[in-house]
């Protein structure tokens, strides 16, 4: 799980521009992080779109609208923003936008997603991403860019809004999460995961 860890959140780019970057839903306390990142890759040409869920004020999530306001004001083009429709309107969580996003990726025939989420919730976005892709697309080529840092001290809402922690303290309650998902089979095991992750760098090579 350490190993995993580390090479998630240290993850090496794409041979080319990723074909869209995904955005996981963060409540407004934690936006800027995925916001600042997906703006980067977008600028430096490292990937063709974001993506974003489409869903509405919901589970803690500001909502497609407000999001798509938010970074046009930061200089993003409303064309390089795409809305994946989530599969259900009634709760947002992480295996609800994989779930959705693989199925839009699928469709659409995309090669390459990158992910980015805030820290402390990007290895859990990852392995939910690849656990859904090893059954309905294991091909696609997944890769992580860690939402920026912000001040780990400050008390915040995460988890569709009904979880008020210090950021650091969300490190330790996403591990108990995987864990939990893990158990409950709505996650791939650790070692399937980085199986899946060392076949993607190798099929690179190759």
């Amino acid at each position: 799980m350490i190993e995993l860890l580390i090479r998630t959140l240290c993850d090496n780019p794409p041979p080319k521009a990723a074909e869209g970057t995904y955005l996981f839903g963060q409540t407004i306390d934690n936006q800027q992080s995925v916001f600042e990142t997906g703006i980067e890759l977008l600028q430096q040409g490292l990937t063709k779109k974001l993506l974003i869920s489409g869903a509405g004020i919901i589970s803690g999530y500001p909502g497609l609208a407000a999001w798509q306001q938010d970074l046009v004001a930061l200089g993003i083009d409303a064309a390089d923003i795409i809305a994946i429709e989530p599969l259900t309107d009634t709760i947002l969580h992480t295996l609800i936008e994989a779930e959705s996003l693989v199925r839009y990726l699928k469709t659409n025939n995309w090669k390459t997603v990158m992910l980015v989420s805030a820290p402390f919730h990007q290895l859990r976005c990852f392995m939910t991403v690849v656990s859904v892709a090893l059954r309905e697309m294991p091909e696609l080529q997944i890769y992580n860019r860690v939402g920026t840092t912000l001040p780990w001290h400050e008390t915040v809402t995460h988890s569709q809004g009904t979880l008020h922690l210090k950021r650091s303290d969300f490190i330790e309650s996403e591990l108990r999460r995987i864990d939990t998902y893990q158990q409950k089979g709505d996650l791939a095991k650790t070692q399937a995961v980085f199986n899946y992750l060392l076949q993607r760098d190798q099929r690179q090579i190759g």
